[in-house]
Formats: C-alpha cells, sequence, structure tokens
C-alpha cells in the first residue's frame, strides 16, 4: 500500500485521538453540611448549573462532601438519606429519614443555598441550614 494511502487511513485515527489528552475544567470542591449544629450524616447534595444535568456529591457520615464541578454558580438542594433497620431487605417498605428539612432545601426553585465555584477553588463551600 502506498505510504499516501497509509497516511489517509490513518489521519481519522489520529485527529481522533487528538481530544483525549484535554485537560478537566472541573475543580474538586469539598465543605460540609449541617443541620441545626450537627453534621448531616447520610444523604448527598445537587448541584444544579444554569443549563445542563445536575452533579451529586454524597455527603458523608461525618456531613462531609467532595465534588469535581465546573467553574460557574450552581443552585443546591440536599437529599435526605434513611437508615435501613437490620434485616431490611429490597421490597421492604423504607423507615422515614431521622432529618426532616425544611422543603426550601429539597427545592431546585426554592433553595437559599447556592455555591459559586471559580476556575481556582481553594476555599471549602459549606452549608449551615
Amino acid at each position: 500500500m502506498p505510504r499516501v494511502c497509509r497516511l489517509i487511513c490513518l489521519a481519522p485515527m489520529l485527529i481522533g485521538l487528538a481530544g483525549c489528552g484535554e485537560a478537566s475544567t472541573s475543580q474538586a470542591v469539598t465543605g460540609t453540611v449541617s443541620y441545626q449544629g450537627s453534621p448531616l450524616t447520610n444523604g448527598a447534595l445537587a448541584f444544579y448549573p444554569a443549563e445542563g444535568r445536575p452533579i451529586q456529591a454524597a455527603i458523608q457520615s461525618d456531613g462531609a462532601y467532595e465534588a469535581d464541578l465546573p467553574p460557574g454558580e450552581y443552585r443546591v438542594t440536599v437529599i435526605v438519606g434513611v437508615d435501613l433497620p437490620p434485616g431490611w431487605k429490597d421490597g421492604d417498605p423504607l423507615p422515614p429519614p431521622s432529618v426532616k428539612l425544611p422543603p426550601a432545601y429539597t427545592s431546585r426553585v426554592r433553595t437559599p443555598l447556592v455555591a459559586n465555584v471559580s476556575a481556582a477553588q481553594a476555599e471549602p463551600v459549606d452549608f449551615t441550614l
């Protein structure tokens, strides 16, 4: 096969590989979530950008969370988890959450929680409910 044909055949692969090494524009954002002075120990945060899908971050047992977010402003909601009792199995009714948050914290439209993420995010973003 002539050299020119090989180059033409390889060109699409080389062009496709060019985008594989792009650097991510996301920033690691960390912080804590507390409710009435105590860490929220079970749940998740949903970060809603102005456009696009929300990004979720699990809340750890100490109230800490970590998320990779592109720079921008986010409206944030809190999803409270439930503690499953011993012996619980799929299909059993879920127990009520141990914490009942005011409805504003669970609504994308009414939430007072906002996170501003910069390109050089260094400070934690804490949420006190």
